[in-house]
């Protein structure tokens, strides 16, 4: 279950970073692979991303949408 306002410093799975973007999975780690996204902690064998980090990300997309 995800909680209704994830606190910045939570860890996310792949899945929830589909749901939000709206993207593959194929296509995040594409972006991965080319630096453009930010790489995953590795804990074991699991891959989570801070959600600060995603969340600037996203705005960095806007600010390069708004200078364009």
């Amino acid at each position: 279950m995800h909680p209704a306002h994830p606190h910045k410093d939570s860890l996310v799975r792949v899945s929830t970073l589909v749901e939000m973007l709206q993207r593959s999975r194929a296509s995040i780690y594409r972006d991965i692979n080319r630096g453009v996204f930010p790489k995953p902690l590795k804990l074991g064998n699991s891959s989570r991303w801070r959600l600060a980090e995603v969340e600037a990300y996203i705005e960095c997309c806007a600010e390069d949408r708004d200078h364009d």
